[in-house]
């Protein structure tokens, strides 16, 4: 059984489909732990390239539109979602060349392996997003190049960086 620890909850989460309990994958990152530690503003919040649904739940039950073209993780959303016995109502799940919705609070973004993927949520993003949304992203730090950081500051704007946060043994 994989829990994810949080400050006022845990969470059980499995990667779909669903594996073998004695399977040493989790359902979640250190990029989605790292985000979840982050003060979000109150309102809606979009997150992009969530695996298997950790971050749309332990969101959960704020607005959350989870994009992605994956249907793995989708499903691995709703699994999660009611494995929890968490509402899904105000879960809007949509692909990546959907509309999304103007002004939210809050971005997260799990960044993806491709630079072309990446570019066109930012672009997306860029027609959305007030002066007030907060974004996050993260990702492992073997994946975060100068051309990510690049992309960042020339389609959103001013970007900053962090050192990395954690390592996996």
């Amino acid at each position: 059984m994989s829990q994810l620890e949080l400050n006022d909850r845990t969470l059980i989460l499995h990667r779909f489909p669903q594996m073998r309990d004695e399977s040493p994958l989790q359902a979640w990152d250190a990029a989605d732990e790292y985000l979840l530690q982050q003060v979000l503003p109150d309102g809606p919040v979009l997150v992009f390239n969530d695996s298997f649904g950790a971050l749309t739940c332990a969101l959960n039950p704020r607005p959350v539109w989870h994009i992605s073209d994956s249907w793995l993780s989708q499903q691995a959303t709703r699994q999660n979602l009611r494995l929890n016995a968490l509402d899904d109502s105000d879960v809007h799940f949509i692909d990546s060349l959907a509309p999304l919705p103007a002004a939210p609070a809050a971005v997260l973004l799990k960044v993806p392996k491709t630079l072309a993927l990446l570019e066109q949520q930012l672009r997306a993003l860029r027609q959305v997003i007030t002066p007030e949304t907060v974004i996050l992203a993260a990702a492992r730090a073997k994946e975060i190049h100068n051309s990510t950081l690049q992309l960042f500051e020339q389609i959103i704007g001013e970007t900053k960086t962090s050192l990395a946060w954690k390592k996996r043994v």
